[in-house]
């Protein structure tokens, strides 16, 4: 265990309190989205420190993502039981980190790790601040936050085909 992974593993602690205290929160859900900033908080600390100090290990890649994914799913889920998203966001969410899911598993079994890139962290910034949006202003305008969740999926989509295109073609490029 290094650094890194123990903010990894601290992440996946702050998962199950971060639905404990959304639960038992009134309207005002402050202390949930400060859990949730610092969980994306030390996301970012664990990979900065990882790759500056060469602490990347087999589990970290493999745990990290998982880590994100699981806070990033219980954050939407427990803001549509809240009724604050919509379902047909949680539903194409799911759909996207299912073939993400799927894809990755896939590439592990040949030897192929993804890595992240600029798109994908840009994905998961706006999604991050669109979350917190949610939180922190429950009752804003319908247009606005369809607006929110459609520049949010978009974003998401475009990350994934990124992610596919590329690693589809370094496939193609290792069978020549």
């Amino acid at each position: 265990m290094n650094i890194p992974n123990i903010l990894t593993g601290l992440r996946f602690v702050m998962i199950p309190l971060y639905v404990a205290v959304f639960s038992f929160e009134g309207t005002q859900k402050i202390w949930s989205v400060l859990i949730f900033i610092l969980a994306s908080a030390t996301d970012v600390l664990d990979g900065y420190i990882a790759r500056k100090y060469n602490m990347s290990t087999r589990w970290g890649q493999l745990a990290d993502p998982l880590a994100d994914k699981l806070m990033q799913i219980s954050v939407i889920l427990a803001l549509v039981i809240n009724g604050n998203l919509p379902i047909w966001f949680v539903v194409l969410v799911a759909l996207k980190e299912i073939l993400m899911i799927l894809g990755s598993a896939f590439l592990c079994s040949k030897n192929t790790f993804v890595k992240s890139n600029v798109l994908g962290k840009l994905n998961t910034v706006v999604l991050f601040l669109v979350l917190c949006a949610f939180h922190v202003f429950p009752s804003m305008p319908p247009a606005l936050a369809t607006s929110l969740l459609v520049v949010s999926l978009l974003l998401s989509l475009s990350a994934m085909v990124h992610y596919a295109y590329y690693y589809l073609s370094q496939a193609k490029n290792k069978q020549e």
